[in-house]
């Protein structure tokens, strides 16, 4: 995704410590990767969680990786829109 001069690449992953599923969304600039958000579902809890690591995050990119987290971690049914 790009917005301005900026790109924003979302990855998703497996994390077996935390017991459950994280999507992603880093900045892409000058060579530099910074992770600037995080959605988490827990196995255990069953919960979705948002962490936002930076100050100034695009709404646009936080949009975008909430409605992806939504469509690609489990629960696969649940929180389809």
């Amino acid at each position: 995704m790009i917005i301005g001069n900026e790109e924003y690449l979302f990855t998703r992953g497996s994390d077996v410590v935390r017991d459950g599923m994280f999507l992603e969304v880093e900045k892409n600039g000058g060579g530099k990767h910074q992770i600037i958000a995080e959605v988490f579902y827990s196995d255990l809890s069953g919960e979705f969680t948002f962490s936002c690591f930076v100050e100034d995050a695009p709404l646009k990119v936080i949009e975008a990786l909430i409605k992806q987290a939504k469509d690609l971690l489990p629960p696969v049914d649940s929180y389809k829109s």
